[in-house]
């Protein structure tokens, strides 16, 4: 019998739009998780469906046809030091559209906070 996939929902911040999204992830092995779609998503709807009330750690990649972010089409995303995600432009240099921090893209993530998808 197959094992049933585990899917999350980790919610972003476009950093142009300043709007939410969220990133549908599944684990496709222990601990390897690939994004397979992109949403637009308000904050309320996030904290009502309890997208931050789970942590998954391990690598993250993403598929092939992940259409980016929902609001200005960027296929690249960082994690601030506020435990929060954003997608940003072709610099490394970023500003956190969650809490304003300025800085260099460095590394990658391990860990992100989400949420299961019903």
């Amino acid at each position: 019998m197959e094992r049933k996939r585990r899917v999350v929902i980790v919610t972003g911040r476009c950093s142009r739009e300043k709007r939410g999204f969220g990133i549908r992830f599944e684990e496709v092995d222990n601990d390897q998780w690939l994004a397979t779609w992109a949403f637009a998503l308000s904050d309320r709807t996030a904290k009502r469906e309890g997208y931050d009330k789970q942590e998954i750690s391990g690598t993250f990649s993403f598929a092939k046809e992940f259409p980016g972010c929902p609001h200005c089409g960027s296929q690249d995303f960082f994690l601030c030091g506020c435990e929060k995600v954003g997608c940003k432009g072709s610099s490394d240099r970023v500003t956190c559209p969650w809490c304003g921090r300025v800085g260099e893209v460095q590394g990658t993530a391990e860990r992100v906070r989400s949420g299961r998808d019903a």
